[in-house]
């Protein structure tokens, strides 16, 4: 027994000693030790990754002797500071700028002693995005190209693209799969089949970061119609002998389409009613336009879904109407077919050429005009500042579209519709300031957030060419007799009569308050300077589109002792002008401020004289930002009036823009509050023009 328990004694202690040896070489032999690290080649990271600013980073090499370096891939952003070294050392990579670009990488290889390692030198970019507005394309029997609106930020060559099909639809239906503009296009053969039959298009890309951006849309093709006995009607016979409701005749008509699938200014964009602050572009997405072949009868098309809407611009197109649904509005007078689906449409091919607009001017617009392509002749923007989208850019999802208004030579004038994903809507450049014509389809659409009616007829542009606009102002047909159109803060100080900060930018006159001295430009009772959105989002310039003294505003709008509203008052003369004048405004008011104004004019001035009507119209609260109203405006509003011939001629002209009522807004209603003296009205421009 003894014996056993002495060699129980002496296995335990070798095992003990063992241990305490094995525990030594792990914990001080795996502790690095940089003056005795003994390896043929190491490099302390694999994979680097750097921001998308131009930057230099460091990398560590371990070796026992020399090692070289060499860049694999597109090196002309990187640059290394050495090709080899020795033993242990390190080398330097500098990278350029990717701002703007996709992410990048190379890879560094490392040698020494015939072993190789590598380096994967990453730098981050834009985050990839792959999206296609619809969620399904649906094609006709007989084919065709198709398209629908992406928003991507990787080109197509760098995209995996896959078409997945149906086992019981066949395969190869489907070809020439390209991203052209801001669309994705696809062809679809003829489905000669009595069935129809569906495949899914993927597109992804795999950046150079490792992420995954992907994205589909499920294409589905409809089989042979049943349209044999459709009997062919014009567009007269379905504006007048059809009642409203769903169609129950088998019809179709013939016409051509002027919108485009997939161009941003076909509808109107809405913001959620459950969310202001969200842009609903459902609208946009189903909205198509068709004339007659001649041009002079329109209807709107609302598909049931994006997918619907397979509608190309200049495509003569005949459209079943047996099951879509015919709305009739009036004032004016205009017809939607709505609901149509894919199988509604019976052919479409492409015109010989690019439908023409029938040249007219705004007086000559009539009911049957609506939602066709026309070209309004001699127009100008009335207030050519800024860009075609004059807006507070911190509240662009809360804004569905804007309206800019234009006039033309005969002194009429209406709204340009430009919705928020117009690529050229704010993009650096000035708005033009001549005149031209205007091209679009005619449209009628209430605004709430302008004041809901914003007049009987608008004009979508679907190009930028539509816009055919001179930019010099002196190559138009409008003379500018006096303008107001920023508050001259430099002349804040020590104003006078002469040189004050409502001091005209062009010709001579007088801007004033009544209830405010003319010459009290000091917070927080004169008339003070305030903010335009009129910039051009230039970086150096504009911050969110605002100027800071673009606009001059002042609070107390009602005279108690009079019972009446306070007016703007402008003066001027227009002697020797033997033809019509206009004025031009644009302007907003704070919660709480006024709302309904009067614009009058008059040759004496006085209260006791005969002040002329020109016109009654609205200007609409400005966002608040934690409580955005349907009914806010995130910028100024435009108006043109026309003045009779009465007021040119005269030694003297007096213009007041008098507040009509207390009616104003609050925090939850448009109409809910009462004017206090501490409410706001600002202007941002202010011009008066006659013609050449």
């Amino acid at each position: 027994m003894k014996v056993i328990s002495l060699y129980k004694a002496i296995k335990a202690t070798i095992s003990f000693v063992l241990l305490a040896i094995l525990f030594s070489a792990v914990f001080y032999g795996c502790k690095k030790d940089d003056t005795e690290f003994k390896t043929s080649l190491s490099i302390d990271r694999r994979i680097v990754r750097v921001a998308d600013t131009a930057a230099s980073t460091r990398i560590l090499v371990y070796a026992d002797g020399n090692w070289n370096l060499q860049i694999k891939g597109d090196a002309s952003w990187v640059k290394l500071d050495r090709e080899s070294g020795s033993g242990k050392g390190e080398f330097q990579a500098t990278v350029q700028s990717n701002t703007g670009n996709l992410p990048r990488s190379v890879t560094i290889v490392v040698t020494a002693d015939h072993k190789t390692d590598t380096i994967s030198l990453q730098q981050r970019g834009l985050v990839p995005a792959i999206n296609i507005t619809d969620a399904n394309a649906n094609g006709i029997a007989n084919g065709g190209v198709m398209k629908t609106a992406i928003v991507t930020n990787v080109p197509f060559n760098l995209m995996q693209h896959a078409e997945i099909y149906d086992v019981a639809g066949g395969t190869g239906w489907i070809s020439n799969m390209d991203i052209k503009g801001t669309n994705l296009v696809f062809t679809l053969g003829q489905n000669t089949s009595d069935q129809p039959r569906q495949a899914v298009l993927r597109l992804s890309y795999l950046d150079a970061l490792g992420t995954l951006t992907k994205d589909s849309i499920v294409v589905k093709q409809n089989p042979k119609g049943g349209y044999d006995n459709a009997l062919l009607k014009d567009f007269a016979y379905v504006k007048t002998a059809l009642a409203a409701g769903p169609i129950t005749e088998d019809i179709y008509i013939e016409g051509v389409i002027v919108s485009d699938k997939g161009n941003p200014n076909m509808g109107q964009n809405a913001n959620s009613a459950t969310n202001k602050h969200v842009v609903d572009k459902n609208e946009n997405s189903i909205t198509s336009y068709i004339q007659s072949l001649d041009g002079k009868s329109g209807f709107r098309i609302r598909a049931k879904t994006g997918g619907d809407n397979i509608f190309g611009r200049n495509e003569i197109v005949r459209l079943w109407l047996k099951g879509v649904t015919l709305k009739k509005e009036t004032n004016p007078a205009r017809v939607t077919l709505d609901q149509v689906q894919s199988i509604n449409v019976m052919s479409k091919v492409a015109s010989s050429g690019p439908v023409l607009p029938r040249e007219m001017y705004m007086k000559d617009l009539t009911d049957e005009d609506v939602y066709t392509y026309v070209k309004l002749k001699q127009v100008e923007v009335s207030i050519p500042n800024g860009s075609f989208f004059n807006i507070n850019e911190g509240y662009i999802l809360r804004t569905d579209e804007y309206p800019l208004n234009i006039r033309d030579i005969d002194g009429n004038s209406m709204y340009m519709l430009t919705n928020i994903d117009v690529p050229y809507r704010r993009d650096g450049n000035h708005v033009p300031e001549g005149s031209g014509n205007i091209g679009g389809i005619v449209v009628h659409e209430e605004l709430p957030r302008y004041g809901g009616n914003i007049g009987k007829y608008s004009i979508r542009h679907v190009t930028r060419e539509d816009i055919d606009l001179r930019q010099d102002r002196n190559d138009g047909f409008s003379n500018v007799l006096v303008e107001w159109s920023r508050f001259k803060t430099e002349n804040a100080v020590g104003p006078t009569a002469a040189k004050n900060p409502l001091t005209p930018d062009i010709g001579t006159g007088t801007l004033t308050q009544s209830l405010k001295s003319p010459l009290d430009f000091t917070a927080p009772n004169g008339i003070i300077t305030t903010s335009d959105f009129n910039g051009l989002l230039i970086e150096s310039t504009t911050v969110k589109g605002i100027i800071g003294n673009g606009a001059w505003y002042c609070n107390k709008w009602w005279d108690d002792a009079k019972n009446t509203g306070a007016w703007w008052l402008i003066t001027t003369s227009t002697t020797g002008i033997t033809k019509p004048i206009s004025m031009q405004i644009e302007g907003t008011s704070n919660i709480g401020g006024p709302t309904n104004f009067i614009a009058e004019w008059s040759a004496t001035g006085t209260d006791s004289g005969t002040w002329n009507l020109l016109s009654e119209y609205t200007l609409q609260d400005q966002v608040d930002y934690t409580n955005t109203l349907l009914t806010q405006v995130p910028g100024c509003k435009g108006l043109n009036f026309q003045f009779p011939l009465a007021a040119s001629g005269l030694t003297n002209l007096y213009i007041r823009l008098r507040v009509k009522n207390k009616t104003v807004g609050n925090s939850t209603s448009p109409s809910g509050g009462t004017l206090a003296a501490t409410g706001i009205t600002r202007l941002g421009h202010v011009s008066i023009k006659y013609n050449k």
